[in-house]
């Protein structure tokens, strides 16, 4: 059973709470007799049920020590680039905002100031709403591990969330691929790569992170196995998305075929199935190293936007928008929904609706015709 000593203080009195919880001997202070007296009623509560009362002790750590724990319990769940970016949000605004608070101190309204802030700040909706879903998350965590009674992030109002002009989807026709492309051929392989990116929807990091013995042109499709992915200044060998990313897309291009097979026989580790298919630079030029990923993102900056804008085909585009081109090909051509989902390595069918809904072909003429002979009929 919890008991109350009252104790003498230099700064006043005190109150400790001393309870044992499995043999062990345990005490928590409180300034404020009340404060005491519910602590001790939590303690039995959690003792009556047959739980630990170690969680209301730990309810003392701070908001900085909970990050550390959380960050270190999804280590073998979340994928090195995902972890390395709530570690970024963390340390970018919640940690110096409310790092040294207690974990079981931190209140809605205090949370809701702290949006205001970012927004007076001038951060993007977007933008908040990230360091929002990363509070969220650590909060979560806290709730399940019973370091507090509740998540305060759930009474919490976001501003509303818009999609950037910049990074609305760009789809491109098939003949804006092959202008950019043959403006990029003068930088090989870069104009075949802008195809390859066009015509089989990878994402960058799977480009990245394709080997030769993934690029199978005697079959004519390409296996995703491995993603390779740039971390500050380390390349990160890492898996596809989802279960489903990991596939095998169709090459329906035989033009692209030749110049997949130009490449390959230019790679001086074809030899090697486990060589990079797609060359990187080396540093500082632009000089081709067979041994270095490939930079998607470089390529994106340096060569794909420059080529659009000189070309007056778009102002602003990312490496992405090479996939939703590939969406809108494949569906433009009439192949179905699940097909495209299945090629494009989507979690399930509905994740494509939701994307590339409004491209589906809305030809109507078959409907109308069994509709009008079905009221012809009576």
């Amino acid at each position: 059973m919890a008991h109350i000593t009252e104790v003498g203080r230099k700064k006043g009195t005190a109150f400790e709470v001393h309870w044992r919880d499995a043999d062990v001997k345990k005490m928590r202070t409180f300034r404020l007799r009340k404060e005491a007296e519910k602590f001790a009623a939590r303690v039995e509560l959690e003792k009556a049920e047959g739980r630990s009362t170690e969680p209301l002790i730990s309810r003392g750590q701070t908001v900085a020590q909970v990050i550390e724990a959380s960050l270190a319990a999804s280590a073998q769940r979340l994928k090195p680039g995902t972890l390395a970016g709530y570690r970024t949000l963390y340390a970018a605004q919640i940690a110096p905002r409310f790092g040294a608070k207690r974990i079981a101190g931190v209140g809605s309204q205090e949370i809701e100031k702290w949006i205001a802030d970012l927004v007076k700040a001038g951060l993007a909706p977007n933008t908040v709403h990230n360091y929002y879903v990363a509070l969220n998350k650590l909060f979560r965590y806290a709730l399940r591990h019973r370091l507090i009674a509740h998540n305060p992030c759930e009474a919490v109002e976001l501003p509303k969330v818009t999609v950037r002009e910049d990074f609305a989807p760009v789809f491109l026709t098939a003949a804006q691929v092959e202008t950019i492309a043959a403006e990029l051929d003068k930088t090989k392989p870069l104009g075949t790569l802008i195809r390859f990116a066009a015509y089989t929807g990878l994402r960058a990091a799977e480009i990245a992170g394709l080997r030769v013995r993934d690029v199978n042109l005697a079959a004519g499709h390409i296996e995703v196995r491995q993603t390779v992915k740039r971390l500050g200044r380390e390349w990160v060998v890492g898996t596809p998305k989802s279960a489903r990313s990991t596939r095998q897309v169709p090459l329906l291009n035989r033009a692209l075929v030749t110049e997949l097979r130009t490449v390959l026989l230019s790679n001086p580790n074809s030899g090697d199935p486990d060589a990079l298919f797609w060359p990187g630079r080396a540093n500082g030029s632009r000089r081709l190293d067979w041994t270095r990923p490939i930079d998607v993102g470089g390529v994106r900056q340096y060569y794909l936007v420059p080529a659009a804008q000189r070309l007056k085909i778009v102002g602003h585009m990312r490496m992405h928008d090479l996939r939703h081109t590939y969406a809108s090909l494949m569906l433009a051509a009439g192949f179905k929904p699940y097909e495209v989902s299945r090629w494009m390595g989507h979690a399930n069918v509905s994740t494509t609706d939701g994307i590339y809904g409004h491209l589906y072909p809305s030809d109507y003429t078959d409907q109308i015709a069994r509709f009008e002979a079905f009221v012809a009929d009576g």
